[in-house]
């Protein structure tokens, strides 16, 4: 079990997982309703809330602690620290949050590539997941939502790429960063 799991940072993070994934899940039922636009742009943000809320809340309620995301990490030899939890966690919603928002409001084309890089991103953390849990076959908190919400909104935002006119090398140029970024969080995550 991973030293750090009930510490009182983690334990705020959880909150702040579940208050997130509500209020997102509130909000895009609300664009739903109203067909928004700016539905597409929140999207990510509520994939993002579904699938911490299951890494770190969801999977130890219904399976025990042994599959909170932090035993699971530090199992796997990764030993994530609380602020580490705090820090990779909130960096979307104070960075890709605005950005969405903004580009959506702004240019279909410029938030083409803001909306695939960052489903890029999420889609290299459901591979990362995915595979992990079929070398271990065992289950990965997250894998759920990977499977759900990260593989089909990344194989959605190449088509709207697609759709707006962009090529086949920037598509796949700004997929491969999304996942050089993510594989590099993790490294970091590892290394410091």
């Amino acid at each position: 079990m991973s030293p750090t799991f009930n510490a009182p940072l983690v334990l705020l993070m959880q909150n702040f997982f579940t208050i997130s994934f509500l209020i997102f899940f509130g909000i895009c039922i609300y664009l739903y309703r109203a067909k928004s636009k700016y539905l597409l742009a929140l999207l990510p943000l509520l994939a993002l809330s579904t699938h911490q809320l299951e890494e770190y809340v969801l999977s130890p309620l219904l399976f025990g602690d042994y599959y909170h995301f932090l035993n699971w990490a530090y199992r796997n030899a990764m030993d994530i620290s609380p602020m580490e939890v705090a820090l990779i966690n909130l960096m979307p919603y104070v960075i890709l949050l605005p950005a969405l928002m903004i580009s959506k409001a702004r240019s279909e084309k410029v938030f083409g590539i803001f909306f695939l890089f960052n489903n890029a991103l999420t889609m290299a953390n459901a591979s990362f997941h995915i595979g992990i849990s079929t070398a271990q076959n065992i289950f990965s908190p997250g894998m759920i939502s990977s499977l759900f919400f990260y593989i089909p909104l990344f194989v959605y935002a190449v088509l709207f790429n697609k759709e707006n006119g962009l090529s086949n090398k920037p598509i796949i140029a700004i997929s491969l960063y999304g996942f050089i970024g993510h594989y590099l969080l993790i490294w970091l995550v590892n290394v410091f």
